[in-house]
């Protein structure tokens, strides 16, 4: 059990916006990651993303060569096979999205932290590249991160709202801000989630105030849930091994 109060980004904008009882569920997944949380294919495609990315789109060498080596990969069961055209389908839209990067220098994130704290947990946020664009009058660049997201069932918009994914992206800039103020200014509008599947993009918010203190009232939620809910998976476990042993 994860005894560190840590979150996914992911799974953070996913409990702003989740039912009371899926919140529960999430605090669960992140205390005790299930299987198939674990074995997405995901975090491979991401590196493979920024190979991509920093060429400008022009080489997707690393992401036509994971292509192949999925469609060679024989599944094991028809969860892996869900798994193996999902991870199919993220490579194509990802070669296809709309990055729009002409007017930034694009550098591998490489020595920067992997999340940020807040309101008494740490959310995990690994962004594989920074952006970077330099202005006349200014001596410091303007900077931001990119962060691809791979939530095939849970897009960051609903409709015509796209909160879920400006408050993403606003974390992403809070991220920013923290973690990398000695490369240059960060930018909202150079602080970016892609929504992979949907093949959309969502810049941080210009004011971000009220959605910081947003962001601050969830994490210090589920701070204050993180122990009870432990306590209760704890006490669960053991009392299945002792009627096991029964």
């Amino acid at each position: 059990m994860n005894a560190n109060k840590t979150i996914s980004a992911h799974k953070f904008i996913e409990y702003a916006f989740a039912s009371p009882q899926k919140r529960v569920t999430i605090i669960e997944n992140a205390l005790q990651p299930p299987t198939f949380i674990m074995d997405t294919m995901y975090p491979d495609i991401e590196r493979a993303t920024a190979h991509f990315l920093v060429s400008g789109c022009k080489d997707p060498k690393r992401l036509d060569g994971l292509d192949k080596s999925y469609q060679l990969r024989e599944a094991s069961s028809d969860h892996h096979e869900q798994r193996l055209l999902n991870a199919l389908d993220a490579i194509q839209h990802v070669k296809s999205a709309p990055w729009s990067l002409k007017d930034y220098a694009v550098e591998f994130a490489v020595d920067i932290p992997h999340g940020i704290e807040v309101g008494g947990i740490t959310i995990r946020i690994k962004a594989p590249v920074i952006l970077k664009r330099r202005q006349s009058g200014f001596r410091d660049p303007f900077i931001g991160v990119i962060k691809p997201y791979f939530g095939k069932v849970w897009p960051l918009n609903s409709g015509q709202d796209t909160e879920r994914g400006v408050l993403f992206a606003t974390l992403l800039h809070w991220f920013s801000e923290q973690n990398l103020s000695h490369l240059g200014s960060s930018d909202p509008n150079m602080c970016i989630v892609a929504d992979v599947f949907r093949e959309e993009m969502f810049p941080a918010a210009k004011r971000n105030i009220q959605r910081r203190k947003q962001l601050q009232a969830l994490a210090q939620e589920i701070a204050d849930r993180w122990q009870p809910i432990a306590d209760r998976l704890h006490s669960r476990t053991s009392s299945g091994s002792t009627a096991t042993k029964e």
